[in-house]
């Protein structure tokens, strides 16, 4: 026969041990927010519009981000139209493989596929082309207005070129 006297400190111990560990498990998790992991990777958040607060990143460093809406901005004399869901690799000071950003070039929308930052410089990938702006013109996040309706007036982005 057992001793219950002697089992209850045991089974009290157990007890609580088992709480106190399922209690740690179900705490929250806070990821960080876009502009938080943009900091974390070394790129500047005026890369992205405010509008884009949800994101998936996996391990191998792909990614999938979310914006609340298509949305077009000016900047720098061009303009740039984010897709609701953009793609593609991050890693230190860099995207590549990148998906649903694209900038009008003339009349024709034409892909921005990676991003490089480093010597206080921003060079994008368009389709063939890089082109680079200083770092110091990314200071604000761009304002999104509805793509097609969008005016000079509803824009906003510092944004020089180099």
């Amino acid at each position: 026969m057992v001793n219950m006297a002697a089992a209850s400190p045991c089974l009290l111990l157990l007890c609580l041990s088992l709480l106190l560990a399922s209690s740690t498990s179900t705490a929250p998790y806070n990821p960080p927010t876009v502009p938080e992991l943009m900091d974390r990777f070394g790129l500047p958040r005026a890369l992205l519009p405010n509008t884009a607060r949800r994101y998936l990143l996996h391990d191998d460093g792909s990614f999938e981000l979310f914006l609340d809406d298509v949305c077009e901005v000016e900047a720098g004399g061009y303009r740039v139209r984010y897709d609701i869901r953009l793609t593609g690799s991050v890693a230190a000071g860099a995207v590549t493989g990148l998906e649903g950003i694209r900038v009008r070039v003339l009349f024709v929308w034409v892909p921005v596929t990676g991003v490089e930052v480093g010597g206080g410089v921003v060079t994008l990938s368009v389709g063939p082309v890089k082109k680079s702006f200083p770092v110091v013109g990314f200071k604000t996040s761009p304002r999104c207005a509805t793509a097609g309706s969008a005016g000079a007036a509803d824009l906003s982005l510092s944004f020089e070129s180099s």
